[in-house]
């Protein structure tokens, strides 16, 4: 801090406040990527992880089951960027019976996926949530910083209508930012 004082007086003799600032997201990034360049991947990651908070992909189902596609399209591309799946099934059910039914379901099936996940070396986690789909990613794009990306079943529609393969769509929330009012 001796710097600091050294500056806090100017030729006049009148005190100069020196305050510090907090980094942005892209001072962190530039230190992060200087450290991977000097061979300290180790720190460049954890100052990555510090920042924008551990990096995830959303895997969504509205049903109690992810499908084959999508569970290996999310697989591989957590593992190809060194992401982690969060993975959630989603109802908007109200009757007890129902989300009690719709969560056995979604546990049971989620065993199948976590298998596969650790057979592929990806870390996964998995969330049950009642409510509308919009709310429930906002409310965890908010709890979870480092979600960038968000993968959902293809459209059943589209998908009867190609008879052929499809795409799986990806969300990406690298520009996503919340409204206030």
């Amino acid at each position: 801090m001796a710097l600091f004082n050294w500056f806090k007086k100017n030729k006049k003799g009148q005190e100069v406040k020196v305050e510090e600032q907090k980094q942005t997201v892209l001072q962190d990034s530039a230190a992060a990527a200087a450290f991977a360049e000097a061979g300290e991947h180790a720190t460049a990651r954890s100052m990555m992880d510090k920042s924008a908070g551990i990096r995830k992909i959303l895997v969504v189902a509205s049903e109690e089951r992810f499908s084959d596609m999508l569970i290996n399209y999310s697989l591989e591309m957590a593992r190809r960027l060194d992401f982690e799946l969060l993975t959630l099934n989603v109802t908007d059910a109200r009757q007890k019976e129902e989300i009690a039914r719709f969560q056995n379901e979604s546990k049971q099936n989620f065993a199948s996926l976590q298998e596969q996940a650790e057979k592929a070396g990806v870390s996964v986690n998995h969330l049950i949530e009642i409510g509308d789909l919009d709310d429930v990613v906002h409310k965890l794009k908010t709890q979870f910083p480092g979600m960038r990306y968000v993968l959902t079943e293809p459209d059943p529609v589209v998908a009867k209508k190609t008879g052929g393969p499809v795409t799986i769509p990806v969300f990406d929330l690298g520009s996503y930012r919340t409204m206030t009012a």
